[in-house]
């Protein structure tokens, strides 16, 4: 697995989130979505990371 940092969580759950929205909605979406995400705590991005991609990672495995 490579480094993985809160910035990684962010982008690629934000990614996921947004994977079905096009057009205009998509830069409304992906502004309120990222600001969402990047303000949640490690623990959470871990939790949502996990159930996206069936994996176990923990705030510990972060790169700070």
């Amino acid at each position: 697995m490579s480094n993985l940092t809160r910035d990684v969580l962010v982008k690629n759950i934000v990614a996921t989130e947004l994977s079905g929205i096009n057009g205009q909605e998509y830069i409304k979406v992906l502004k309120s979505t990222y600001h969402k995400w990047e303000h949640v705590s490690s623990e959470e991005l871990c939790d949502r990371y996990n159930k996206i991609h069936s994996t176990n990672i923990t705030v510990d495995c972060l790169v700070p």
